[in-house]
């Protein structure tokens, strides 16, 4: 029986209206970092993969450069940024910002960063972009093939099991066959290209190929030569059908050019790769049932329907059984077995408040070790940061319900920390008269009280102490005897609340504290001063006179300081 395209279709709208979002997001994942889709990403995309080939050209018509120095200019010559024409000059985000949009190429503005900030330019142009070239090309190999390999199997797992997760994005790493299918693919890569040199055979044969990745999708220990072998057999008679599967959607191509793409993301990406699985589980039945030369290899009876449940279950399964799949998975490992979930006691939340001020202040000041000395940082005379405290606690009170679920929990963190960040910095400046923090220089900062990069530090930090440190400490204390515990919380408070007061009348300031205005006035002063032979300014490197020029990231680093 020859199948239908509107049938495929139906079964395709009925993925989709199942759970719309989660295969927005797979689809939407799969363009950005496996490269499926192609034109999905034209309204977010920065860089011009075609600029080396411009600049080849150019420099073939013209004759006037050297193919070195058009790799140089490609590269910017290896030279840092001219931060005096960036608004951002601090900061580890700022530096890679530069270098990217300088050299139009994530990849190689990261590489940029290393050169310069490790081999301090002595890596050859060359070398680096033979090095990027390489990076791109096991990108390819074990990246993007196998992810593409994937995102076939979320959708076949998706026509019968309605809550397949997006997580089954990773089901080749855990039955550890990601080199097998990387290998598979490369190999049916290579076998396109070679008949892409034919044109026409090129367009035949990749309608032979298109089952590939479904087979390896559901048998991933099935070696590229038979997977090719398979979908060939399975693609017989129905290459034109499929071509004609593929011509339908073309008003659709159309509409998606007057949506400026958004048509793609939001529907017709994930509509044409539901109906592609729907077509191989249809050849697949029809594999089984003629029993073609390889159909053994079809073997995941679980794949185009649910096992048999029992009437205590009451409903089907609503996921793929992964415990029954032909390969079995690798067991997770834990490192580390500690209860995150647990409550804490106020006699316990008033220790850790002071432990995560303590490990703030500590923190602080080995930013400045290596640069200032010993620089007691923040408002208050004692060794502790209370932001850090009291953002510490305030994310294992308010998130105890979203522990759960992590990503949500590290968003939160950096709402909760940027929140406290931003309005202790106003309330200081406000009251006081002057800064103990500055980001104004920093790559994405609001009014220089937070900065993208702080806020991930933050939520990266807050992630540890919810999972782990809270957790451990919380042991620790429990051990501690009632009556000296409480004690030891008074001690702390009265000593803290001492500080507090002596300190909102007298401050702790200084260099290396407050200093950031008149850092900011002498640094513009010598940039003024000092400028090259083509009369734009030049900041000086950090370092270059001390006191003048600003801080490195990892010296001006002050968040928290209060």
């Amino acid at each position: 029986m020859m199948w239908k395209r509107k049938t495929l279709k139906n079964k395709a709208k009925g993925i989709l209206k199942q759970k719309y979002w989660r295969v927005i997001a797979v689809c939407f994942f799969l363009a950005f970092v496996a490269g499926e889709y192609s034109n999905t990403l034209t309204l977010v995309q920065s860089y011009n993969s075609s600029k080396v080939e411009e600049a080849v050209e150019t420099n073939r018509k013209t004759n006037k450069k050297t193919n070195s120095e058009v790799v140089n200019e490609l590269l910017n010559q290896g030279e840092p940024p001219d931060v005096s024409q960036s608004k951002y000059t601090e900061g580890v985000f700022a530096y890679i910002f530069n270098n990217v949009t300088q050299s139009g190429s994530f990849l190689f503005g990261i590489l940029n960063v290393f050169n310069q900030a490790i081999f301090h330019d002595s890596v050859g142009v060359s070398i680096v972009l033979g090095i990027g070239m390489l990076i791109l090309g096991l990108y390819w190999i074990f990246v993007q093939n196998v992810l593409k390999v994937a995102g076939c199997r979320f959708f076949l797992e998706s026509s019968s099991y309605p809550d397949t997760p997006a997580s089954r994005l990773l089901f080749l790493v855990r039955v550890r066959k990601v080199c097998n299918t990387a290998g598979a693919m490369f190999r049916t890569a290579l076998y396109q290209w070679l008949w892409d040199l034919t044109i026409i055979g090129g367009f035949v044969k990749e309608y032979s190929y298109r089952m590939v990745p479904y087979i390896l999708a559901e048998n991933p220990s099935v070696s590229g030569r038979k997977a090719i072998a398979l979908s060939r057999k399975m693609m017989k008679g129905h290459k034109w059908r499929a071509f004609l599967l593929d011509l339908s959607y073309f008003p659709w191509v159309l509409l998606n050019l007057l949506t400026g793409g958004l048509l793609n993301i939001f529907f017709l990406n994930p509509y044409r790769t539901a109906a592609n699985a729907e077509l191989y589980l249809e050849l697949r039945r029809q594999a089984q049932e003629k029993d073609l030369p390889g159909s053994e290899y079809l073997a995941d009876q679980y794949l185009a329907g649910p096992p048999p449940f029992t009437v205590e279950q009451e409903t089907p399964p609503t996921e793929y059984p992964s415990h029954l799949f032909l390969i079995p998975e690798r067991e997770r490992r834990q490192w580390i077995q500690v209860d995150w979930r647990r409550s804490y006691s106020l006699g316990n939340l008033i220790l850790l408040f002071f432990t995560f001020s303590l490990i703030g202040w500590l923190w602080e000041v080995s930013l400045h070790l290596s640069t200032d000395g010993f620089v007691n940082r923040g408002v208050l005379h004692g060794p502790w940061l209370p932001i850090y405290g009291t953002g510490g606690v305030l994310i294992l009170v308010l998130l105890q319900k979203v522990r759960e679920k992590p990503w949500v929990t590290f968003c939160l963190t950096i709402v909760i920390c940027g929140v406290v960040e931003y309005f202790t910095a106003w309330y200081l400046e406000v009251t006081k008269g002057t800064k103990w923090w500055d980001y104004s220089g920093y790559l994405l900062n609001l009014d220089g009280r937070i900065c993208a990069e702080g806020l991930l530090v933050f939520g990266i930090g807050g992630m540890a102490i919810i999972y782990l440190g809270a957790p451990l400490f919380d042991e620790l204390y429990k051990k501690i005897p009632k009556k000296l515990k409480w004690i030891l919380c008074a001690v702390l408070i009265v000593v803290f609340a001492v500080d507090a007061a002596y300190s909102s009348a007298h401050p702790n300031t200084g260099k290396g504290i407050t200093d950031y205005g008149r850092k900011t006035a002498e640094y513009e002063q010598v940039c003024r001063i000092e400028e090259n032979g083509s009369g734009r300014m030049q900041p000086l490197n950090y370092g270059e006179k001390e006191g003048l020029a600003p801080r490195a990231a990892s010296k001006k680093r002050a968040s928290g300081s209060a």
